[in-house]
This record gives structure tokens, sequence and C-alpha cells, in this order.
């Protein structure tokens, strides 16, 4: 994940979602929390549009890394193209947000209680015809990543990258500060991959706040 304003990694949500809030393309007149306690309704900010939207390149950071054991799948929500060369993926995000300046692969809201009391309770994104992902075999990224850094470059040269687009993508993030038990996440793709086999990607994600880990109860990547 978790994903726009942030989605599923509820912890660093909460350092970001005030500096996003302030960034380009926010409608000053969207409504404030006092407004939205009147209408005993929620706040939704869709982007692109009225947010800049994520302020990350990839669904992919440290403890985040969607897996079946065989391979591993990272969905760029930028263009893969623009991520800087010489930032480490495993970060998520840079400071100031370069990623702003990139082009979206997905579209989306997000659900506030208060837009001053991050993170939003809720998050969904779709594709917008083509949304990137790499596939990588999950031992040989294990090996890259034993450093702790990865840059753009490297996980490009590595010998198993298959590249896909989803041609069919959806997301829906529910963060800590709902009503449920845990932060949640499912995500669902399919699409063509580079050589021209079709894939299925597909996941459901639990964020556990008493350890900070993310787990996948259930990962699916099929090539066919």
């Amino acid at each position: 994940m978790r994903r726009l304003i942030c989605t599923t990694l509820a912890i660093s949500l909460a350092a970001c979602a005030n500096e996003e809030l302030t960034g380009p393309g926010v409608d000053p007149a969207r409504p404030s929390s006092a407004s939205a306690a009147e209408n005993s309704g929620p706040i939704i900010l869709r982007y692109p549009g009225e947010h800049p939207g994520p302020r990350y390149y990839a669904l992919f950071q440290r403890g985040f890394v969607p897996n079946d054991n065989g391979w591993a799948g990272i969905v760029f929500v930028r263009s893969p193209s623009c991520v800087p060369a010489g930032f480490n993926l495993l970060d998520w995000f840079d400071a100031p947000p370069t990623a702003w300046a990139c082009t979206l692969t997905v579209a989306g809201e997000a659900w506030w209680h208060d837009v001053l009391v991050p993170p939003p309770f809720q998050t969904r994104a779709h594709g917008l015809g083509a949304v990137p992902i790499y596939f990588v075999r999950w031992s040989e990224l294990q090996a890259a990543i034993a450093d702790d850094v990865i840059t753009i470059g490297e996980l490009e040269s590595l010998p198993s990258l298959l590249i896909g687009e989803a041609t069919f993508f959806e997301q829906i993030t529910h963060n800590t500060n709902q009503p449920t038990n845990h932060g949640h996440e499912t995500l669902v793709s399919r699409g063509l991959l580079e050589d021209g086999r079709s894939f299925e990607f597909r996941y459901n994600e639990k964020f556990l706040p008493e350890t900070n880990e993310h787990v996948f109860p259930n990962v699916r990547i099929v090539f066919k």
C-alpha cells in the first residue's frame, strides 16, 4: 500500500498529509473541517483536479512489498520514466514532493472526516488505461534490497523483470482511523506484459498498528 493524499501506509501518512494539502492544485474553497461537521458528511478530494495526487511514485517501500513468495509486484502510480535516477524507492516519497511533477497513471479520491487530521479514512483509485506494474522474482528483489537501497535503474536491470500495463486497475484503502479493527487495502489489476502474455495481479493487505507491520493474507500473480 498502502496511496492523492496518502493511502495505505498509515504511519507515514500522518506525517505527509498536512504538507500535501498545501500543495499545488488544492482548491482553497474546499469545505473546512467546521463545514464538514455541519454537513455531517465526509470531505472528498479528487485527483487530478482538486488535489495533485500521490506524492510518491510507486506502491512500494520498506515493509510493503506485495509478493506470493515467487514473484513481487510493484505498481507505479506515477510514470516510472520520471523517477529520479538517484532516488531510493524504499523511501517511498521524497521531500520536496518531486513526484507531483510526474504524470499520474491513476485517478481517485480520498475521504476525510477532517482535512486537518490526517490521514483520510478511505481512498479509492482506478487506472487511467495503462498502469505500469513491474514484476520481479521475489528472491532476486530480496537480494537487491538487502543493502536497503534500490533505484529505478537497479530495479530495471534485474534479470527477471517483467513489465506490464494494467488495462484494469482498482484499489480501495481503509486506514486505521476508520471503524474497522485494522487498516486494510484491496487491489485488483489485469493487463498485458511487454512479451504479449496477459497477467492478473491482486492482493489483500492488512496493517497491524500493534507491530507497525503490513501483512498480505492473499496475493495472486498469474501470467498466461
